[in-house]
Protein backbone atom coordinates (compact mmCIF):
# COMPACT_ATOMS: atom_id res chain seq x y z
CA UNK A 1 0.00 0.00 0.00
CA UNK A 2 2.08 2.83 1.42
CA UNK A 3 5.37 0.91 -0.16
CA UNK A 4 4.89 1.82 -3.09
CA UNK A 5 2.53 3.83 -1.71
CA UNK A 6 1.22 1.91 -4.69
CA UNK A 7 4.15 3.87 -5.28
CA UNK A 8 2.22 7.33 -5.00
CA UNK A 9 4.73 9.83 -5.06
CA UNK A 10 6.53 7.61 -7.68
CA UNK A 11 3.39 8.21 -9.70
CA UNK A 12 3.23 11.96 -8.91
CA UNK A 13 7.10 12.60 -9.93
CA UNK A 14 6.33 10.88 -13.07
CA UNK A 15 2.99 11.58 -13.91
CA UNK A 16 3.28 15.41 -12.71
CA UNK A 17 6.99 16.02 -12.44
CA UNK A 18 9.09 14.93 -14.92
CA UNK A 19 9.35 17.46 -17.34
CA UNK A 20 10.80 16.18 -20.75
CA UNK A 21 11.49 17.45 -24.54
CA UNK A 22 13.00 20.60 -23.03
CA UNK A 23 15.90 21.83 -24.17
CA UNK A 24 18.53 20.50 -22.05
CA UNK A 25 19.87 23.18 -19.47
CA UNK A 26 23.70 24.33 -19.09
CA UNK A 27 25.27 22.27 -15.90
CA UNK A 28 26.00 24.95 -13.83
CA UNK A 29 29.39 24.64 -12.83
CA UNK A 30 29.80 27.17 -10.55
CA UNK A 31 27.99 25.16 -8.14
CA UNK A 32 29.83 22.07 -8.03
CA UNK A 33 31.59 20.96 -5.36
CA UNK A 34 30.19 23.59 -3.15
CA UNK A 35 28.22 22.45 -0.21
CA UNK A 36 24.70 23.22 -0.79
CA UNK A 37 23.38 22.70 2.61
CA UNK A 38 23.35 26.63 3.62
CA UNK A 39 21.77 28.65 5.86
CA UNK A 40 18.93 29.46 3.05
CA UNK A 41 18.14 26.19 2.28
CA UNK A 42 17.94 24.83 5.89
CA UNK A 43 15.24 27.50 6.34
CA UNK A 44 13.76 26.60 3.46
CA UNK A 45 13.68 23.23 4.93
CA UNK A 46 12.29 24.27 8.15
CA UNK A 47 9.49 26.06 6.52
CA UNK A 48 8.61 23.09 4.15
CA UNK A 49 8.77 20.60 7.34
CA UNK A 50 6.34 22.87 9.05
CA UNK A 51 4.03 22.98 6.03
CA UNK A 52 4.24 19.47 5.41
CA UNK A 53 3.95 18.64 8.99
CA UNK A 54 6.71 16.27 9.29
CA UNK A 55 8.76 16.17 12.40
CA UNK A 56 12.18 15.99 10.74
CA UNK A 57 14.22 14.49 7.70
CA UNK A 58 18.01 13.62 6.83
CA UNK A 59 19.53 14.59 3.28
CA UNK A 60 22.43 13.95 1.64
CA UNK A 61 23.88 15.43 -1.95
CA UNK A 62 26.32 13.64 -3.85
CA UNK A 63 28.35 15.78 -6.05
CA UNK A 64 31.13 14.00 -8.08
CA UNK A 65 33.33 12.48 -5.42
CA UNK A 66 32.07 14.53 -2.26
CA UNK A 67 29.05 14.00 -0.22
CA UNK A 68 27.74 16.82 2.05
CA UNK A 69 24.48 15.55 4.48
CA UNK A 70 22.71 17.56 6.97
CA UNK A 71 19.06 16.43 9.36
CA UNK A 72 17.02 18.51 10.04
CA UNK A 73 13.96 18.77 12.84
CA UNK A 74 13.17 15.52 14.88
CA UNK A 75 13.84 12.29 14.94
CA UNK A 76 11.85 11.44 17.72
CA UNK A 77 9.62 14.08 19.28
CA UNK A 78 9.76 16.25 21.62
CA UNK A 79 13.96 17.03 21.26
CA UNK A 80 15.80 14.35 19.81
CA UNK A 81 17.07 15.99 16.58
CA UNK A 82 17.65 14.26 13.00
CA UNK A 83 20.89 13.85 12.47
CA UNK A 84 22.86 12.67 9.15
CA UNK A 85 23.65 9.59 11.16
CA UNK A 86 19.62 8.61 12.11
CA UNK A 87 18.61 5.52 10.89
CA UNK A 88 15.13 5.38 8.61
CA UNK A 89 12.93 3.14 7.04
CA UNK A 90 14.25 2.83 3.39
CA UNK A 91 10.93 1.37 2.28
CA UNK A 92 10.63 0.89 -1.56
CA UNK A 93 13.87 2.30 -2.23
CA UNK A 94 15.06 -1.09 -1.20
CA UNK A 95 14.26 -2.90 -4.57
CA UNK A 96 16.91 -1.28 -6.29
CA UNK A 97 19.24 -2.99 -3.95
CA UNK A 98 17.48 -6.51 -4.40
CA UNK A 99 17.56 -6.15 -7.79
CA UNK A 100 21.63 -5.60 -7.77
CA UNK A 101 22.02 -8.13 -5.88
CA UNK A 102 20.42 -10.92 -8.32
CA UNK A 103 22.18 -8.59 -10.86
CA UNK A 104 25.36 -9.45 -9.27
CA UNK A 105 24.65 -13.20 -8.54
CA UNK A 106 23.56 -13.78 -12.59
CA UNK A 107 27.02 -11.88 -13.67
CA UNK A 108 29.11 -14.15 -11.50
CA UNK A 109 28.45 -17.20 -13.37
CA UNK A 110 28.61 -18.99 -9.98
CA UNK A 111 25.29 -20.29 -9.50
CA UNK A 112 23.75 -23.13 -12.03
CA UNK A 113 19.64 -22.25 -11.51
CA UNK A 114 20.77 -18.82 -13.17
CA UNK A 115 22.60 -19.87 -15.89
CA UNK A 116 19.76 -18.24 -18.49
CA UNK A 117 20.47 -14.78 -16.81
CA UNK A 118 17.26 -12.79 -16.40
CA UNK A 119 15.44 -15.16 -18.70
CA UNK A 120 15.58 -17.91 -15.98
CA UNK A 121 11.95 -18.61 -14.91
CA UNK A 122 10.86 -18.45 -11.56
CA UNK A 123 8.93 -21.86 -11.61
CA UNK A 124 12.41 -23.41 -12.57
CA UNK A 125 13.89 -22.31 -9.05
CA UNK A 126 11.23 -22.53 -6.60
CA UNK A 127 8.68 -24.67 -8.27
CA UNK A 128 6.57 -25.54 -5.89
CA UNK A 129 5.91 -22.14 -3.92
CA UNK A 130 5.39 -20.08 -7.45
CA UNK A 131 2.34 -20.97 -8.55
CA UNK A 132 -0.27 -18.24 -10.46
CA UNK A 133 -3.43 -18.76 -11.44
CA UNK A 134 -2.59 -19.06 -14.91
CA UNK A 135 -0.43 -21.95 -15.64
CA UNK A 136 1.05 -20.32 -18.68
CA UNK A 137 2.25 -17.53 -16.23
CA UNK A 138 3.19 -19.83 -14.23
CA UNK A 139 5.65 -21.64 -16.09
CA UNK A 140 6.73 -18.76 -18.17
CA UNK A 141 7.04 -15.90 -15.41
CA UNK A 142 10.78 -15.04 -15.73
CA UNK A 143 12.98 -13.10 -13.37
CA UNK A 144 12.93 -10.24 -15.74
CA UNK A 145 9.23 -9.73 -15.73
CA UNK A 146 9.34 -9.82 -12.14
CA UNK A 147 11.84 -7.43 -11.55
CA UNK A 148 10.36 -4.99 -14.54
CA UNK A 149 6.86 -5.38 -13.06
CA UNK A 150 5.00 -6.68 -15.80
CA UNK A 151 3.82 -10.30 -14.38
CA UNK A 152 0.30 -9.74 -15.14
CA UNK A 153 -0.08 -9.45 -11.09
CA UNK A 154 -1.41 -6.17 -9.28
CA UNK A 155 -0.37 -4.52 -6.00
CA UNK A 156 -2.55 -6.84 -3.55
CA UNK A 157 -1.24 -5.08 -0.79
CA UNK A 158 -4.20 -5.38 1.54
CA UNK A 159 -3.13 -9.19 1.49
CA UNK A 160 -0.17 -8.94 3.02
CA UNK A 161 -0.26 -10.51 6.05
CA UNK A 162 2.78 -10.23 9.50
CA UNK A 163 1.04 -13.29 10.37
CA UNK A 164 0.67 -16.69 9.17
CA UNK A 165 -0.79 -19.51 10.59
CA UNK A 166 0.43 -18.01 14.29
CA UNK A 167 3.33 -17.68 12.75
CA UNK A 168 5.85 -14.83 11.75
CA UNK A 169 5.60 -14.42 7.76
CA UNK A 170 8.27 -15.46 5.94
CA UNK A 171 8.81 -14.14 2.11
CA UNK A 172 7.90 -17.56 0.92
CA UNK A 173 4.59 -17.52 2.92
CA UNK A 174 3.91 -14.21 0.65
CA UNK A 175 5.20 -16.33 -2.56
CA UNK A 176 2.81 -19.04 -1.74
CA UNK A 177 0.34 -16.87 -1.09
CA UNK A 178 0.20 -15.68 -5.02
CA UNK A 179 -1.61 -18.62 -6.60
CA UNK A 180 -4.64 -17.56 -4.34
CA UNK A 181 -4.65 -13.38 -5.83
CA UNK A 182 -6.34 -13.06 -9.08
CA UNK A 183 -4.23 -11.48 -11.99
CA UNK A 184 -5.35 -9.01 -13.75
CA UNK A 185 -3.41 -8.99 -16.90
CA UNK A 186 -1.40 -11.52 -19.30
CA UNK A 187 2.05 -11.09 -18.43
CA UNK A 188 4.23 -8.65 -20.67
CA UNK A 189 1.27 -6.81 -21.67
CA UNK A 190 1.19 -3.40 -18.81
CA UNK A 191 3.31 -2.44 -16.23
CA UNK A 192 1.72 -2.37 -12.53
CA UNK A 193 3.98 -1.96 -9.73
CA UNK A 194 4.11 -5.26 -7.90
CA UNK A 195 5.47 -5.66 -4.06
CA UNK A 196 4.95 -9.60 -3.95
CA UNK A 197 7.06 -9.61 -6.99
CA UNK A 198 9.98 -8.14 -5.66
CA UNK A 199 8.83 -10.69 -2.66
CA UNK A 200 9.39 -13.34 -4.73
CA UNK A 201 12.83 -12.44 -5.76
CA UNK A 202 13.49 -12.51 -2.01
CA UNK A 203 13.05 -16.05 -2.03
CA UNK A 204 14.34 -16.60 -5.43
CA UNK A 205 18.03 -15.25 -4.16
CA UNK A 206 17.67 -17.01 -0.50
CA UNK A 207 17.24 -20.32 -2.04
CA UNK A 208 19.36 -19.99 -4.75
CA UNK A 209 22.39 -18.75 -2.31
CA UNK A 210 20.76 -20.67 0.88
CA UNK A 211 21.25 -17.71 3.13
CA UNK A 212 19.09 -14.91 4.39
CA UNK A 213 19.03 -11.68 2.04
CA UNK A 214 20.21 -9.23 4.52
CA UNK A 215 23.29 -11.47 5.01
CA UNK A 216 23.52 -11.54 0.85
CA UNK A 217 22.70 -7.88 0.55
CA UNK A 218 25.87 -7.39 3.21
CA UNK A 219 27.86 -9.52 1.87
CA UNK A 220 27.75 -8.20 -1.95
CA UNK A 221 27.21 -4.63 -1.48
CA UNK A 222 26.86 -3.32 2.36
CA UNK A 223 30.03 -4.48 3.54
CA UNK A 224 32.25 -3.75 0.32
CA UNK A 225 30.92 -0.14 0.30
CA UNK A 226 31.19 -0.18 4.19
CA UNK A 227 27.34 0.84 4.82
CA UNK A 228 27.83 -0.35 8.42
CA UNK A 229 24.54 1.12 9.15
CA UNK A 230 22.36 -0.34 6.60
CA UNK A 231 20.22 -3.40 8.53
CA UNK A 232 17.53 -5.85 7.18
CA UNK A 233 15.64 -6.48 10.51
CA UNK A 234 13.73 -3.99 12.72
CA UNK A 235 15.58 -5.40 15.89
CA UNK A 236 18.83 -4.67 14.35
CA UNK A 237 18.44 -1.88 13.97
CA UNK A 238 17.45 -1.04 16.86
CA UNK A 239 20.05 -2.48 18.80
CA UNK A 240 22.54 -0.33 16.64
CA UNK A 241 24.67 2.59 17.91
CA UNK A 242 22.42 5.24 16.08
CA UNK A 243 19.14 6.20 16.55
CA UNK A 244 16.04 4.34 14.87
CA UNK A 245 13.60 7.67 13.86
CA UNK A 246 9.62 7.31 15.34
CA UNK A 247 6.98 7.87 12.51
CA UNK A 248 4.54 10.25 12.84
CA UNK A 249 1.06 11.96 11.76
CA UNK A 250 -0.75 15.16 11.91
CA UNK A 251 -4.05 15.12 14.23
CA UNK A 252 -5.74 18.34 12.52
CA UNK A 253 -8.00 18.19 15.15
CA UNK A 254 -5.80 17.59 18.18
CA UNK A 255 -3.08 19.68 16.51
CA UNK A 256 -0.07 17.71 17.67
CA UNK A 257 1.58 14.97 16.39
CA UNK A 258 0.80 11.29 17.20
CA UNK A 259 3.15 8.19 16.80
CA UNK A 260 3.13 5.72 14.94
CA UNK A 261 4.41 2.24 16.36
CA UNK A 262 7.77 0.68 14.36
CA UNK A 263 6.54 -1.77 11.79
CA UNK A 264 8.01 -5.25 11.24
CA UNK A 265 9.74 -5.57 7.95
CA UNK A 266 10.15 -9.65 7.78
CA UNK A 267 7.67 -10.54 5.16
CA UNK A 268 8.56 -7.16 2.78
CA UNK A 269 12.27 -8.78 2.62
CA UNK A 270 13.35 -7.97 -1.13
CA UNK A 271 10.23 -5.29 -1.10
CA UNK A 272 11.53 -2.60 1.45
CA UNK A 273 12.97 -4.10 4.29
CA UNK A 274 16.12 -1.83 4.73
CA UNK A 275 16.90 0.34 7.25
CA UNK A 276 19.37 2.64 6.70
CA UNK A 277 21.12 6.69 7.05
CA UNK A 278 21.36 9.24 4.12
CA UNK A 279 25.38 8.58 4.74
CA UNK A 280 24.98 4.79 3.76
CA UNK A 281 23.12 5.46 1.38
CA UNK A 282 25.17 8.22 -0.40
CA UNK A 283 27.76 5.48 -0.73
CA UNK A 284 25.10 3.20 -2.34
CA UNK A 285 24.54 6.36 -5.17
CA UNK A 286 28.13 7.27 -5.20
CA UNK A 287 28.87 3.55 -6.67
CA UNK A 288 26.08 4.26 -9.09
CA UNK A 289 27.36 7.62 -10.24
CA UNK A 290 30.82 6.51 -10.41
CA UNK A 291 30.12 2.53 -11.95
CA UNK A 292 32.47 1.74 -9.16
CA UNK A 293 33.02 -1.76 -7.16
CA UNK A 294 31.70 -4.23 -6.11
CA UNK A 295 29.66 -4.27 -8.86
CA UNK A 296 31.70 -4.96 -12.60
CA UNK A 297 30.90 -2.58 -15.42
CA UNK A 298 28.38 -5.56 -16.88
CA UNK A 299 25.94 -5.34 -14.13
CA UNK A 300 26.07 -1.31 -13.68
CA UNK A 301 25.10 -1.36 -17.30
CA UNK A 302 22.29 -4.00 -16.29
CA UNK A 303 21.31 -2.01 -13.13
CA UNK A 304 20.41 1.30 -15.63
CA UNK A 305 19.29 -0.52 -18.26
CA UNK A 306 15.10 0.23 -19.23
CA UNK A 307 13.12 -3.05 -19.20
CA UNK A 308 9.83 -2.06 -19.20
CA UNK A 309 7.69 1.10 -20.15
CA UNK A 310 6.08 2.52 -17.53
CA UNK A 311 4.37 5.30 -17.78
CA UNK A 312 3.91 7.97 -21.40
CA UNK A 313 2.46 11.19 -20.67
CA UNK A 314 0.67 13.15 -24.09
CA UNK A 315 0.44 16.18 -22.00
CA UNK A 316 3.99 16.61 -22.10
CA UNK A 317 5.60 16.01 -24.96
CA UNK A 318 8.43 13.86 -25.85
CA UNK A 319 7.98 12.43 -22.16
CA UNK A 320 8.58 8.47 -21.56
CA UNK A 321 9.48 6.77 -18.42
CA UNK A 322 10.87 3.46 -17.72
CA UNK A 323 11.42 1.31 -15.36
CA UNK A 324 14.71 -0.31 -14.83
CA UNK A 325 16.28 -2.86 -12.03
CA UNK A 326 14.80 -0.88 -9.43
CA UNK A 327 14.85 2.52 -10.60
CA UNK A 328 12.66 4.41 -12.84
CA UNK A 329 14.50 6.07 -15.97
CA UNK A 330 13.37 8.97 -17.42
CA UNK A 331 14.69 12.75 -18.44
CA UNK A 332 14.97 15.98 -16.94
CA UNK A 333 15.64 19.07 -18.98
CA UNK A 334 17.39 16.63 -20.80
CA UNK A 335 19.87 15.19 -18.14
CA UNK A 336 19.21 11.00 -17.44
CA UNK A 337 17.75 10.64 -14.29
CA UNK A 338 16.72 8.17 -12.17
CA UNK A 339 14.21 7.97 -9.11
CA UNK A 340 12.57 6.24 -6.77
CA UNK A 341 10.48 6.55 -3.84
CA UNK A 342 9.16 4.43 -0.77
CA UNK A 343 6.80 5.04 1.21
CA UNK A 344 5.43 2.85 4.63
CA UNK A 345 2.84 3.23 7.62
CA UNK A 346 5.01 6.56 9.10
CA UNK A 347 8.14 7.28 6.93
CA UNK A 348 9.14 8.62 3.00
CA UNK A 349 12.01 7.70 1.10
CA UNK A 350 13.53 9.52 -2.28
CA UNK A 351 16.53 8.76 -4.11
CA UNK A 352 17.28 10.37 -7.15
CA UNK A 353 20.67 10.24 -9.22
CA UNK A 354 21.94 11.74 -12.61
CA UNK A 355 25.01 9.97 -13.91
CA UNK A 356 25.99 12.55 -16.92
CA UNK A 357 26.99 14.93 -14.15
CA UNK A 358 27.80 12.27 -11.07
CA UNK A 359 24.70 14.59 -8.99
CA UNK A 360 22.51 12.31 -6.49
CA UNK A 361 20.10 13.21 -4.02
CA UNK A 362 18.88 11.08 -0.82
CA UNK A 363 16.22 12.29 1.29
CA UNK A 364 14.49 10.32 4.59
CA UNK A 365 11.52 11.32 6.60
CA UNK A 366 9.28 10.13 9.70
CA UNK A 367 5.39 10.60 8.18
CA UNK A 368 3.30 8.50 5.70
CA UNK A 369 3.00 10.67 2.19
CA UNK A 370 3.72 14.20 3.45
CA UNK A 371 6.97 12.96 4.44
CA UNK A 372 7.64 12.54 0.26
CA UNK A 373 5.84 16.10 -0.72
CA UNK A 374 8.79 17.60 1.51
CA UNK A 375 11.24 15.57 0.10
CA UNK A 376 10.55 15.88 -3.17
CA UNK A 377 10.61 19.71 -3.11
CA UNK A 378 13.83 19.99 -1.28
CA UNK A 379 15.21 17.46 -3.56
CA UNK A 380 13.94 19.37 -6.71
CA UNK A 381 15.25 22.73 -5.68
CA UNK A 382 18.47 20.76 -4.89
CA UNK A 383 18.72 19.28 -8.22
CA UNK A 384 17.18 22.56 -10.35
CA UNK A 385 20.05 24.91 -8.03
CA UNK A 386 23.17 22.20 -9.53
CA UNK A 387 21.85 22.53 -12.94
CA UNK A 388 21.38 26.68 -12.76
CA UNK A 389 18.20 26.30 -13.73
CA UNK A 390 16.17 29.98 -14.15
CA UNK A 391 14.09 30.81 -11.12
CA UNK A 392 11.06 31.56 -13.43
CA UNK A 393 11.61 28.16 -15.54
CA UNK A 394 11.23 25.86 -12.58
CA UNK A 395 8.44 23.84 -11.76
CA UNK A 396 6.05 24.68 -8.62
CA UNK A 397 6.42 21.07 -6.64
CA UNK A 398 4.71 22.89 -4.06
CA UNK A 399 1.51 23.37 -5.66
CA UNK A 400 1.10 20.36 -7.26
CA UNK A 401 1.94 18.32 -3.99
CA UNK A 402 -0.83 20.41 -2.31
CA UNK A 403 -3.38 19.54 -5.18
CA UNK A 404 -2.93 15.72 -5.29
CA UNK A 405 -2.95 15.94 -1.48
CA UNK A 406 -6.11 17.94 -1.30
CA UNK A 407 -7.81 15.56 -3.71
CA UNK A 408 -6.31 12.38 -1.53
CA UNK A 409 -7.24 13.53 1.49
CA UNK A 410 -11.02 14.42 0.27
CA UNK A 411 -11.57 11.60 -1.86
CA UNK A 412 -13.37 9.50 0.83
CA UNK A 413 -16.03 12.46 1.63
CA UNK A 414 -16.75 11.50 -2.21
CA UNK A 415 -16.39 7.82 -1.94
CA UNK A 416 -20.01 7.01 -2.64
CA UNK A 417 -20.50 8.94 -5.08
CA UNK A 418 -17.16 7.46 -7.05
CA UNK A 419 -18.34 4.55 -6.29
CA UNK A 420 -21.94 4.48 -6.50
CA UNK A 421 -22.56 7.19 -9.25
CA UNK A 422 -26.33 5.38 -10.33
CA UNK A 423 -27.61 4.15 -6.89
CA UNK A 424 -30.98 4.09 -6.33
CA UNK A 425 -32.69 7.40 -4.55
CA UNK A 426 -33.97 6.67 -1.63
CA UNK A 427 -31.69 3.65 -1.27
CA UNK A 428 -32.89 0.24 -1.41
CA UNK A 429 -33.21 -1.61 1.76
CA UNK A 430 -30.35 -4.53 2.42
CA UNK A 431 -32.06 -7.83 1.95
CA UNK A 432 -30.84 -9.14 5.36
CA UNK A 433 -29.94 -6.97 8.69
CA UNK A 434 -26.81 -6.48 9.54
CA UNK A 435 -27.32 -8.82 12.63
CA UNK A 436 -27.27 -11.52 10.01
CA UNK A 437 -24.02 -9.98 8.38
CA UNK A 438 -22.39 -10.59 11.41
CA UNK A 439 -19.93 -13.27 11.14
CA UNK A 440 -16.73 -15.27 9.78
CA UNK A 441 -15.74 -14.99 6.23
CA UNK A 442 -12.67 -16.30 4.38
CA UNK A 443 -10.90 -15.86 1.08
CA UNK A 444 -7.58 -17.96 1.23
CA UNK A 445 -5.84 -14.71 -0.28
CA UNK A 446 -7.07 -12.18 1.73
CA UNK A 447 -7.47 -14.55 4.85
CA UNK A 448 -10.08 -14.59 7.65
CA UNK A 449 -12.04 -11.61 8.72
CA UNK A 450 -14.96 -11.30 11.38
CA UNK A 451 -17.63 -8.62 11.14
CA UNK A 452 -19.35 -7.28 14.16
CA UNK A 453 -22.14 -4.49 14.61
CA UNK A 454 -20.86 -1.01 15.43
CA UNK A 455 -22.63 2.02 16.02
CA UNK A 456 -22.80 4.37 12.66
CA UNK A 457 -20.50 7.13 13.87
CA UNK A 458 -22.87 9.75 12.64
CA UNK A 459 -25.87 8.31 12.48
CA UNK A 460 -27.24 6.70 15.88
CA UNK A 461 -30.08 4.90 13.95
CA UNK A 462 -28.34 2.66 12.03
CA UNK A 463 -25.72 0.29 12.19
CA UNK A 464 -21.93 -0.60 10.30
CA UNK A 465 -20.27 -3.51 10.16
CA UNK A 466 -16.50 -3.72 11.34
CA UNK A 467 -13.53 -5.95 11.37
CA UNK A 468 -10.01 -5.01 13.09
CA UNK A 469 -6.66 -6.32 10.45
CA UNK A 470 -4.18 -6.46 12.92
CA UNK A 471 -2.63 -9.55 11.70
CA UNK A 472 -1.92 -7.81 8.60
CA UNK A 473 1.55 -6.20 7.55
CA UNK A 474 -0.54 -2.99 6.89
CA UNK A 475 -2.87 -3.20 10.19
CA UNK A 476 -5.98 -2.02 8.94
CA UNK A 477 -9.96 -1.72 9.66
CA UNK A 478 -12.61 -2.80 7.26
CA UNK A 479 -15.70 -0.35 8.35
CA UNK A 480 -18.51 -1.67 5.57
CA UNK A 481 -21.49 1.16 5.27
CA UNK A 482 -24.68 0.34 3.71
CA UNK A 483 -25.05 1.82 0.56
CA UNK A 484 -28.25 0.73 -1.08
CA UNK A 485 -29.60 -3.20 -1.17
CA UNK A 486 -26.69 -5.78 -1.05
CA UNK A 487 -24.09 -2.99 -1.95
CA UNK A 488 -21.59 -1.61 0.61
CA UNK A 489 -18.89 0.94 0.83
CA UNK A 490 -16.06 -0.61 2.56
CA UNK A 491 -13.61 2.20 3.96
CA UNK A 492 -10.17 0.62 4.94
CA UNK A 493 -8.81 3.53 7.85
CA UNK A 494 -5.14 2.03 8.96
CA UNK A 495 -5.04 1.05 12.59
CA UNK A 496 -2.06 2.62 13.79
CA UNK A 497 -2.03 5.92 11.31
CA UNK A 498 -5.10 7.46 11.96
CA UNK A 499 -3.46 10.65 10.12
CA UNK A 500 -3.21 8.48 6.85
CA UNK A 501 -6.18 9.27 4.19
CA UNK A 502 -8.68 6.21 4.13
CA UNK A 503 -8.90 4.18 1.42
CA UNK A 504 -11.99 2.22 0.00
CA UNK A 505 -13.49 -0.04 -2.27
CA UNK A 506 -17.07 -1.64 -2.85
CA UNK A 507 -18.35 -4.44 -1.42
CA UNK A 508 -21.30 -6.45 -2.13
CA UNK A 509 -22.94 -9.34 0.35
CA UNK A 510 -24.23 -12.53 -1.60
CA UNK A 511 -27.30 -13.55 -0.09
CA UNK A 512 -28.86 -17.34 -1.19
CA UNK A 513 -32.69 -17.50 -2.43
CA UNK A 514 -33.78 -18.39 1.39
CA UNK A 515 -32.10 -15.28 3.09
CA UNK A 516 -28.72 -16.78 4.18
CA UNK A 517 -25.71 -14.84 3.55
CA UNK A 518 -23.09 -17.08 1.75
CA UNK A 519 -20.32 -14.23 1.23
CA UNK A 520 -18.83 -10.90 0.95
CA UNK A 521 -17.50 -9.86 -2.30
CA UNK A 522 -14.96 -7.11 -2.58
CA UNK A 523 -13.91 -5.39 -5.72
CA UNK A 524 -10.48 -4.14 -4.47
CA UNK A 525 -9.05 -1.21 -6.44
CA UNK A 526 -5.81 0.40 -5.77
CA UNK A 527 -7.21 3.90 -4.92
CA UNK A 528 -3.99 6.19 -5.70
CA UNK A 529 -3.32 4.57 -8.69
CA UNK A 530 -7.07 3.64 -9.79
CA UNK A 531 -5.83 0.22 -10.78
CA UNK A 532 -7.93 -2.77 -10.38
CA UNK A 533 -6.81 -5.25 -8.48
CA UNK A 534 -9.82 -7.60 -8.61
CA UNK A 535 -12.89 -9.25 -7.35
CA UNK A 536 -12.56 -11.17 -4.32
CA UNK A 537 -14.81 -13.41 -2.29
CA UNK A 538 -14.97 -14.18 1.38
CA UNK A 539 -17.22 -16.76 1.82
CA UNK A 540 -19.12 -17.03 5.17
CA UNK A 541 -17.75 -20.30 7.07
CA UNK A 542 -19.90 -19.99 9.95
Amino acid sequence: MMLRLRNLIASLTIGFFILMGATAQANDRSSVGKNPLTEDFASFVTETLDKWKVPGLSVAVVDGDQVFAEGYGFARLPDEPATPETLWYAASTTKAQTAATLARLINSGDHPALANGWSTTISSIIHDDFVLQDAWATEHITLDDAVSHRTGMAAHDKSYARVVEGKEAKPKDVVRNLRNLPLTTEPRLKYSYTNSMYTTLSHVIETVTGKWLGDVMKELIWAPLDMNSTFFDLQDANDAPHQLASGYYWDEKEGKYGEVPFMSVTELSGAGAIISNVLDYAKWVKCLLHEAPPFSKEVHKDIKSPRMLESTQPDIPNDIVTYALGWRRTLFKGHVMYIHSGGLHAYGAQVYWLPEIKYGVVAFANTATTSNAAEEILAWKLIQDRLGIPENERFDFDAKYQKFWNWLSSAADEAVDILYPERPNPPLPATVNTTKLQGIYYDPGYGRITLHEASHPNRSDEKILVTDRQEMTWKYQMNLHHVSGDYWIIYLPLLENPGYFTEFVAGEFKIRNDGKPVGLQVDWVNRVTDEVEGKVLFKKVD
